[in-house]
């Protein structure tokens, strides 16, 4: 398997010439606030619950916000297939520059990677507050904190992640 980035310019070129299945490995919250027209939303969690052994002459691109998750992704699709897959270069944030159609309701949502390095830094924080103010044992939410970004970072699998994506304001509004 190859992983190969592409720019907007040329995945808009592939897109009319009905060439690119485009996967967005995005949050469904996320994906909501706005994507490319027609792409399919799986979520990095999810992507190897699908198929992509068909899809067809059309050159499979994963795209997220920025081109970090969707290079990563294209790393655990090398895992699974043979088959070449792209990014998107610069993510979902170079297509808007380009000028690239996007849909969606708009909501803007705070990427996940965003909120985990928020979500540690808080008890990163918490652990030396509460060790220097209360006791030292509080020290040991630090160590955990630091822990988890370290297999994060080594394995790629992130608890912090999984726990994030669930709660209420990544979900998908729904409708009435």
């Amino acid at each position: 398997m190859t992983a190969n980035t592409v720019s907007a310019t040329a995945l808009s070129q592939w897109i009319a010439a009905d060439e690119a299945l485009v996967i967005d490995v995005r949050e469904p919250a996320e994906f909501a606030g706005g994507h490319i027209p027609g792409s399919l939303s799986v979520p990095m969690s999810r992507l190897g619950d699908i198929d992509l052994a068909e899809p067809g002459r059309r050159k499979v691109v994963l795209v997220c916000a920025s081109g970090r998750r969707s290079d990563m992704s294209c790393a655990k699709v090398a895992e699974r297939t043979s088959m070449p897959v792209h990014s998107l270069s610069g993510g979902l944030t170079a297509w808007r520059q380009a000028g690239g159609a996007v849909e969606g309701s708009g909501r803007n949502v705070m990427p996940l990677d965003r909120q985990v390095l928020i979500g540690a830094g808080t008890v990163v924080l918490a652990g030396v507050g509460l060790g220097s103010l209360v006791h030292p044992g509080f020290y040991a939410l630090s160590a955990f904190a630091g822990a988890g970004l370290i297999v994060a970072g080594t394995t790629g699998f992130c608890g912090m992640a999984l726990i994030l994506a669930r709660m209420p304001w990544n979900q998908t509004p729904r409708s009435a």
